[in-house]
């Protein structure tokens, strides 16, 4: 299944085309795919232009509308997004993080990104070049590149990678968390989880708006746009961290229960954490506080 993740705005918003989204949804999609399919929307509580539940009820797939207070208005929406996250359908296996002004233009891609069986990965129509930022990726000249190689992106993520992340990052640019992320993960340790699609997207409306250029004053100093940021330098290890998170699911498995192969490590590594010549009397030790515990 997949989840469509946004914030919308009417009021005020010329660049708004929530109907047109949904209506390309139905065009572009089979009555099973619609099945696989939701979206889940978040409005702002003093957008009083917004579309009622009512208009939602009649789509023959599920929308799910929140409403809550604009805050710092695109600026927050990283946190909507994790929330909307947490709320979604549990067989979700993908997260499409996309805008109110986009629009589906091809059928198929619904069971297209199903056919999908990777567990982290993030899927673009265009593939940047991750690998030619290893090792320079935090200089400011590379960071103005890197963060916009993609181009107008609506991007498809496995919801694994962001069980495993915890978040969208830590600005309202899931895009360029995500390419923050995916140079990392190439320069630790020599992993790309990018795919590359076939288009199934355009954006109808302005593509440069105050709060992605950096004109919009923000609280956020983590806050990373195609021009600016980030400020708060720690931006960089945080990601770190995440790939490194990552990259040590993908080794050793996102299973809670631990495997075979895990338990008899750890068996060897609590023998080997001892001489030899005490095994007998540590195993006579277990073997009688098993019984103890039997008979008590």
């Amino acid at each position: 299944m997949i989840s469509v993740l946004f914030c919308s705005r009417e009021k005020g918003n010329p660049d708004s085309g929530l109907q047109r989204l949904l209506d390309s949804t139905v065009a572009c999609t089979t009555p099973a795919e619609r099945e696989q399919i939701e979206f889940l929307i978040k409005f702002d509580s003093d957008d009083d232009a917004r579309l009622p539940d009512s208009f939602f009820a009649k789509y023959p797939f599920a929308v799910r509308t929140f409403v809550w207070s604009r805050g710092e208005g695109r600026h927050g929406l990283h946190h909507a997004q994790e929330y909307m996250f947490a709320q979604r359908d549990p067989r979700s296996r993908f997260c499409l993080m996309t805008a109110d002004d986009f629009y589906f233009n091809r059928p198929g891609f619904v069971s297209e990104i199903l056919d999908v069986k990777d567990e982290f990965c993030i899927m673009g129509y265009r593939r940047p070049p991750i690998e030619s930022f290893a090792g320079i990726y935090e200089q400011e000249e590379a960071v103005r590149q890197w963060v916009v190689s993609f181009g107008c992106w609506s991007p498809v993520i496995s919801a694994r990678l962001i069980e495993v992340c915890q978040n969208f990052g830590w600005q309202a640019n899931v895009d360029s968390w995500l390419m923050g992320l995916s140079v990392a993960l190439y320069d630790l340790y020599g992993i790309v989880i990018w795919k590359q699609h076939t288009p199934f997207y355009e954006r109808g409306g302005e593509y440069e708006r105050p709060a992605s250029v950096g004109t919009a004053v923000t609280y956020n100093n983590m806050e990373l746009t195609n021009n600016v940021g980030p400020l708060n330098k720690y931006w960089f290890e945080l990601v770190r961290r995440q790939a490194r998170n990552v990259y040590l699911n993908m080794v050793h498995g996102t299973d809670f229960r631990p495997s075979w192969g895990s338990k008899l490590e750890g068996t060897w590594r609590k023998v080997r954490s001892q001489p030899v010549r005490r095994l007998p009397s540590r195993i006579f030790r277990k073997m009688r506080r098993n019984l103890v515990s039997i008979f008590a």
